[in-house]
């Protein structure tokens, strides 16, 4: 297995520092740093430019703090997770940078990013590093790989894999930790719980749903929703902990599109 690991971290900071800086420069040279916006299809509107910019300077300082270990954060989170799911055979392709705030952790087209500025500590980094890891290594993994998106059920399996996967390599962190990549969501983790059939029938009714608006409903802090934000890790979660009882990590990470829908939907039916 080879890590490579482009830290653009560095050119943000000399951008950041320039007190003739343009944007459209900066981006114009590393593209990449838009992928928060362009992955889904977005344009970045010049409000949210703004916006972005304004956080900066309070970031700043954590931004500093963590340009030295962005690149140790996903060779460490490789090597730890990748034998767990017989993926060495794999390469890991990632980006450390400075995001717009969008997200601290994504894979897209195959490629990991981690957005430094929404990295608070090492215990969320590490968290987070191994769960964007699960994803890069699970879609390929498969005979047929997994394409990114998809219906609701493949996202809701994927989402649960990842965070079901860390909770077993880290045990010493609560679900909520796993689940949120940081301390502070005890009770939200219990008003999944006491929701979680209803979430479950509600996630069952709209399973094969590409709506946009439908994932973001369980998965996404932007969506619509009358559930506890981000309901579907939970119960995406739970659900690949119960398949764990009788299968073996390397299994779950090759099942295709299509058993991965039929298994969710039997447990979500049961």
């Amino acid at each position: 297995m080879t890590v490579v690991v482009r830290d653009l971290v560095p050119a943000f900071l000399e951008f950041w520092t320039d007190p003739n800086r343009q944007w459209d420069e900066y981006a114009g040279q590393h593209p990449e740093v838009l992928n928060d916006f362009t992955r889904i299809g977005r344009t970045l509107e010049p409000e949210r430019l703004e916006k972005a910019l304004a956080t900066y300077p309070e970031l700043e300082a954590r931004i500093r703090a963590n340009a030295p270990h962005a690149t140790r954060w996903i060779e460490e989170a490789a090597a730890c997770v990748a034998p767990v799911l017989d993926g060495e055979h794999l390469d890991i392709h990632g980006i450390a940078m400075v995001g717009l705030g969008t997200s601290n952790g994504w894979v897209d087209n195959g490629t990991l990013y981690l957005a430094v500025e929404l990295i608070p500590d090492e215990r969320s980094a590490e968290i987070l590093a191994a769960h964007e890891i699960a994803h890069a290594l699970q879609l390929p993994l498969p005979e047929s790989p997994w394409p990114g998106g998809g219906p609701l059920g493949q996202r809701i399996y994927s989402e649960g894999f990842a965070t079901a996967l860390t909770a077993e390599l880290f045990p010493q962190y609560d679900l909520a930790d796993h689940l949120w990549f940081g301390p502070g969501y005890d009770d939200w983790l219990a008003d999944c719980e006491s929701r979680r059939q209803e979430a479950e029938a509600a996630i069952l009714a709209d399973l094969d749903s590409d709506d946009d608006a439908v994932s973001g409903r369980f998965l996404w802090m932007s969506g619509q929703t009358d559930f506890p934000r981000r309901i579907g890790y939970f119960v995406g979660t739970r659900l690949i902990q119960a398949l764990r009882r009788d299968h073996s990590w390397p299994e779950l990470a090759r099942w295709s599109t299509e058993r991965a829908m039929d298994e969710v939907r039997a447990r979500l039916s049961a």
